[in-house]
């Protein structure tokens, strides 16, 4: 049984990076935010890096220049040196001394809270330092029902199945693919997440039809705003999809956006 495979009953919301558009990216108070909109069940994609001293931090670019008030490599810098860090005033004075959190942190008070982590992995060739790291987390916080793992090399995902089975793996990608459930069940995923703009063409029903999820990325209203103008109806689209059920997952920076366009297909 695929347990990321929903009906338009039960789609999942998802938040990217969090409630990123009301909260700096990857940090808790944005992971806080997600679940205050959407409450238990809310998924918070997040980017998963390391540090030189091997902790595993929540982050999405190479380098800590653009979401905190420091500069260097991530893979350069030790835990101790990117938790000094400010993370949060580059968004808002009100988020000043918010910090880039390790992932142990992050799944804390997932529990309780009922939020479920997807983790992009963002390294490719570590993989011999970041399975064990993840495995031996899961094994001591009790946490693989709390966790999704993302990724866009498919290659890497199969690895990862193998090594930690109990974890849904979601294959990202920005291309239209010739025979996607094909793929996944070559890679052993359970989902894929499909580009927008392509969704149209029947993808997500291929997946469903082989067993597969689907989730979908939609850009935040305001990058919607010029389309709209021209009658270009997106969100409209999203809604019907979500009543078709061809949605699995529905992600977006804003959390806000996904729960009304699932409130308005639930009418």
């Amino acid at each position: 049984m695929n347990l990321l495979r929903m009906t338009s009953a039960t789609m999942r919301l998802a938040g990217h990076r969090g409630h990123s558009a009301g909260a700096p990216e990857n940090t808790l108070a944005a992971f806080r935010k997600a679940h205050e909109i959407a409450g238990q069940g809310v998924t918070c994609e997040t980017d998963l890096r390391i540090t030189s001293d091997g902790e595993l931090v929540l982050i999405h670019d190479e380098t800590v220049d653009r979401t905190t008030n420091g500069h260097g490599l991530i893979r350069n810098m030790t835990y101790s040196e990117i938790a000094a860090l400010d993370a949060g005033r580059w968004f808002g004075e009100e988020f000043a001394g918010e910090r880039i959190p390790l992932l142990k942190e992050a799944l804390q008070p997932a529990r309780e809270l009922g939020i479920i982590y997807q983790l992009e992995l963002k390294t490719y060739d570590r993989d011999d330092v970041f399975f064990p790291k993840l495995r031996a987390l899961i094994d001591e916080l009790g946490c693989a029902d709390l966790l999704q793992f993302s990724s866009f090399d498919f290659v890497q995902l199969r690895a990862l199945k193998k090594a930690i089975p109990e974890v849904p793996t979601v294959g990202l990608s920005h291309s239209r693919l010739i025979d996607p459930v094909a793929i996944a069940r070559e890679a052993n995923l359970d989902a894929i997440n499909l580009e927008i703009y392509h969704f149209p063409s029947g993808e997500a029903r291929q997946l469903h039809d082989g067993g597969i999820a689907a989730f979908l990325h939609v850009p935040r209203p305001e990058r919607l705003k010029s389309l709209k103008e021209y009658g270009v109806e997106i969100e409209a689209d999203v809604v019907q999809w979500i009543r078709e059920g061809q949605l699995d997952q529905l992600i977006s920076d804003d959390v806000a956006q996904v729960a009304r366009l699932r409130d308005e297909a639930r009418g």
